[in-house]
């Protein structure tokens, strides 16, 4: 393994290698990625559930999806290598008067922005979702260009990408430590498994546990680690495609087309912070129940695949997209609060643009800024967190 670099990334997961291409991409000298484990994107990223959507609550999060979009639209122009994405909407059901109200608000923000959502009568969430059992559906929103794809494809397509600008990627290399100069300003280098490496820039990718590697350098990065748990069945036929992710926020149950199954997702809300990454069964089993009460034609569907991964969780369900603190050459890319794998373009983008420019130009992030933790005026929680 080379022992120095001019920009080091910590993490392969979907954000790690976004950076590092985009890094790579723009001539910023010699990028090496560190991932710990034997493959890219094994934890967070290969455990979610692949979704991609532009309906937030706030204009960031808005703003960085409709970038992210834009490029997974253009990604063979772009990367160059294969993607399962498939643009079949997102549909949020809406089955209260404060969701009904709080997405009336959200609608013209998407509309500002110049997306071309639909909102949908109850009539027409029945008659464009007939599997859906209507009771307390008082309307529902829809966005086209929102969708799902593969996460191996877009990590691997990154990754790719980012070699054959000139970047490294080396596997089962884990961060011991970050060394900083003789006042403790200047990042240096990093302590690895393997030895030393050299360098003058660093950007933490590291999700779940940024918390972990930033403490290394004495700052404090506010991610929790929240398990999250799927269920994807055996082959299902009784709802017929293209149909869109259905998620109903008052439950935070979520399903689409997975594999030729049906992909179930749903948030436990008396989770506590940790690494478990277990499934319990026993919540599983009220997420099954939970989604043939809201679609009972899943009555019908075998459970075959469960798995669980971590959330990466900030207190207001943004990432903390900035420089590492105090320290000149840190920057940290983290805590996208489920939300990773769709943002992972825009982030790649609005980071590099961060770190060579030092200022983002494609999206305004100063509301991903580390420092708005301290101050609870700035904080505005995204609210169509699932």
């Amino acid at each position: 393994m080379q022992d120095s670099a001019d920009i080091v990334v910590v993490g392969g997961g979907c954000i790690g290698v976004s950076v590092a291409y985009h890094l790579a991409k723009r001539g910023a000298g010699k990028v090496l990625l560190l991932e710990r484990d034997q493959f890219l994107g094994q934890e967070s990223t290969g455990k979610c559930a692949g979704g991609i959507r532009a309906q937030f609550s706030t204009e960031v999060n808005t703003r960085l999806s409709l970038l992210s979009i834009k490029a997974f639209e253009n990604w063979q122009q772009e990367i160059g290598e294969p993607l399962q994405y498939w643009q079949w909407g997102y549909c949020f059901l809406l089955t209260s008067d404060e969701l009904v109200a709080n997405f009336k608000k959200s609608f013209k923000m998407w509309k500002r922005l110049g997306m071309e959502p639909e909102w949908w009568s109850p009539e027409e969430v029945a008659r464009r979702l007939p599997y859906i059992n209507m009771e307390g559906v008082q309307g529902a929103t829809f966005h086209q260009r929102d969708g799902f794809g593969d996460p191996s494809d877009i990590t691997q397509g990154f990754a790719k990408a980012a070699r054959r600008h000139g970047a490294v990627i080396e596997n089962n290399v884990e961060v011991t430590g970050i060394r900083l100069d003789s006042l403790g300003r200047q990042v240096v280098g990093v302590e690895t498994n393997r030895g030393e490496v050299r360098c003058g820039k660093l950007v933490l990718c590291t999700g779940a546990w940024t918390r972990k590697v930033a403490a290394m350098a004495g700052i404090d990065v506010p991610i929790e680690p929240i398990r999250r748990q799927i269920i994807v069945t055996d082959k299902f036929d009784k709802i017929a495609d293209p149909f869109p992710m259905t998620v109903d926020l008052s439950t935070t149950l979520y399903f689409h087309r997975e594999s030729g199954g049906v992909l179930i997702g749903m948030s436990d809300h008396s989770e506590s912070a940790g690494f478990n990454d277990s499934f319990n069964e026993e919540f599983g089993e009220q997420m099954l129940m939970t989604a043939m009460e809201r679609a009972p034609v899943l009555e019908n569907a075998v459970p075959k695949h469960k798995w669980a991964g971590l959330y990466e969780v900030t207190p207001d369900h943004h990432p903390v997209i900035d420089r590492l603190g105090h320290l000149d050459g840190a920057y940290v890319c983290a805590g996208f609060s489920g939300h990773g794998l769709m943002h992972a373009p825009a982030a790649g983008i609005v980071t590099a643009e961060l770190m060579l420019e030092g200022k983002a130009s494609s999206v305004d992030i100063t509301a991903l800024e580390l420092e708005r933790f301290s101050d609870p005026s700035r904080l505005h929680d995204e609210a169509n967190v699932i």
